[in-house]
Formats: C-alpha cells, structure tokens, sequence
C-alpha cells in the first residue's frame, strides 16, 4: 500500500524536476495587519525592470502612506490606519487629489526620515506584475527615539560649553536644524497624540541653542588653524602594507595634523564592491574583457562626534587584466581630491 502511494507520487512529478509550489498570496495584501500602537500601510509597484527595483519602489510607497495617512488622520488613531486604494498598473495615474497628497508629503517630510517606520514584508507577484511592500510605523519607538535625539542635541550643546570656536558655531548650526527635523516629525504624529509630551524639551533645548548661537555670531571668531587641527584616518578595510602611512602623509601635505587620538576631524573612508565584503581592491569577471579590477571608495571628511562636514567624494578606478598599477593610480586620484576635501570642510567651519 505505502510503495503505490510512494510510486503515484513520484509519478505526479515530471522527471528532472522538483515539485515548486506557487508562493501563496500574503492575507496582508488585501487585509492589513492589526497590532496596538502600530500604524500600517501597503505599497506597490508595477514589475518593469528587475524584481530588486520593483521592490524598492513599492517600499518606498508604503512608507509614503504611512506617512499620508498620518496627514490625514483625523480622530488620533493610534493602532491600524485602512489600505490605500491605489493599486497603479502600468501607464496608470494617480487621481489629482492623490497626487496632491503625495507631494505635500514628499515636500514636507521624508518618509524614511520618521522614526520607527520599517518595511516588514514584502511580495512578488509575477503573473499580476506587481509587487507589494507592508510598512508600519511603530509609535512606541518613534517617540523614543525623539527622545533620545532629544538627549543627544542636549550633550552636543553642553560639551561645547562656552568654547568660542567657528567649530561650536558650525555644530550648533547643526543641532538647530537637527531640532528642526525632530519637530517636523513630532508635527507629523500630532495626530496620534504620541510624542506631543515632548514640545517643551524641544522648545527649551531651541531657546538654549538660539541664545549660544546669538553669542556666538556676536564674536569676532578666529579663523580655523589646520596647523592645530588634529585629524583621524578611518576605514572600513585593511590597508596593504605603506598605504596607512602614506595616507597620514597626505593628511599633514594639507596642513593638519595627523593623529587617531581625541581627533578634532575624521577622514572616513569607506571602500565597497567586494563579493564577500568590501575589499580594497575587487575583481568582477567580464564576458568579454575578463578580469576587472577595481577600486570603489568614497571619502568624507567627519567632525570628531561622526556629523559629516563635506559631501562624500568618490574614488573609483578599474583596469582590465592585472590589478598592476593601481594602487599608483589610486594615490594619484587620492593626492587630487583630498585638499579639494580639506578646503571645503574649512569653508563649511567658517
């Protein structure tokens, strides 16, 4: 009995091939999710191009609807918001009043920059060409992370003290427009009632900061002395033998000093592209022109508390072949950009 059950198994399953279910559509598609202090929305996207960048776009989606359903909230729900009606086909667009929202929102806040708003789940439906993306905003962790944002501009402020520097100027710029986004995000949950507790810490740490800063832009500052300016080198990778040193040569080329202790700035830099993780030097395989060897790295320039002070500058380079020379081509590109790099964190601290 048990073999001709085994054998009409067997037989059901073309040879060759493993049997493969068709994964089922989630429940969450058509009915969201419900969980105290969670506010859930749903996204999609059309599948033209690869699946990845489907699943990106239909991410991105449904935290923007956790984000429009916020704006819209009414009544201070604080648990499950209903599914958006917008599901766009290809060619298809949003109605006027949709697009409206849309770009208030997109205008007014970034959705990714709201505490506590993740993308739990996603899906792939390839014979409706759509995937879908399930996003929720977790209240309890938005307002604690405020909170401790809250906390971190408070300790930023007070190391500073009464230091009389174009530098505490520059970081007290910074922590204002820190407050600034922390507001817009206590103004995006005005509707749930959740973080509104903490507007006067927030006013207070404003008046505080405004009043240093009035302080400061009173004074007649010195300008920013690089030749006692310490600054770090950082990396993700392990540096062949020479390049650690030679990097640190360049730093004081520029004028600063070179030193990994109680640093006043951080050169970052950040290499990417290996297949195992990021590598110095990577190698991808070509069709047609074989061996590839690259480099890809991006440089920024850090104050000592992580805030970054320039724009991340790109160091990219590949040669076909042998990775022979390289790292000479690499010093070179490096010997360009760096005092580029330095003048424009100078100008940003002025």
């Amino acid at each position: 009995m048990l073999r001709g059950i085994l054998s009409a198994m067997l037989l059901a399953v073309p040879y060759g091939h493993a049997a493969q279910a068709e994964p089922a559509r989630p429940a969450w598609i058509d009915t969201l999710p419900e969980a105290p202090g969670r506010i859930y929305a749903l996204g999609t996207a059309d599948l033209r191009g690869n699946e990845g960048e489907a699943i990106t776009r239909a991410s991105d989606r449904a935290r923007l609807e956790v984000v429009a359903r916020l704006r819209a909230t009414v009544q201070g729900q604080t648990s499950v918001v209903t599914r958006t009606s917008e599901l766009q086909q290809a060619g298809a667009k949003a109605s006027a009043g949709e697009r409206q929202v849309r770009d208030e929102v997109s205008v007014g806040a970034k959705a990714e920059d709201l505490p506590g708003l993740v993308v739990e789940r996603t899906h792939v439906d390839p014979p409706a060409r759509t995937a879908y993306a399930l996003a929720y905003l977790d209240l309890a962790q938005a307002r604690s992370t405020i909170a401790d944002r809250l906390d971190q501009a408070r300790e930023t402020r007070l190391r500073f003290g009464a230091e009389l520097s174009r530098k505490a100027r520059w970081r007290l710029r910074k922590i204002q427009g820190d407050l600034n986004g922390i507001e817009t995000s206590i103004n995006l949950l005005a509707a749930t009632g959740v973080g509104q507790d903490l507007r006067p810490r927030l006013q207070s740490e404003r008046t505080a900061v405004e009043g240093r800063l009035k302080v400061l832009e009173n004074q007649a500052l010195p300008p920013l002395d690089l030749a006692k300016t310490a600054m770090a080198l950082r990396t993700n990778v392990d540096l062949p033998m020479g390049i650690e040193s030679y990097l640190a040569a360049q730093v004081s080329e520029c004028g600063l000093l070179q030193r990994n202790l109680n640093p006043d700035l951080i050169l970052d830099l950040t290499f990417s592209g290996g297949a195992k993780g990021p590598e110095f030097i990577f190698v991808e395989l070509d069709i047609y022109e074989g061996a590839i060897y690259r480099i890809e790295a991006r440089m920024t320039i850090l104050e000592a508390g992580g805030t970054a002070i320039t724009k991340a500058v790109p160091l990219q380079l590949a040669q076909s072949g042998s990775p022979e020379g390289l790292v000479n081509q690499f010093r070179r590109l490096f010997e360009r950009r760096l005092p580029k790099l330095v003048a424009e964190a100078q100008a940003e601290l002025q």
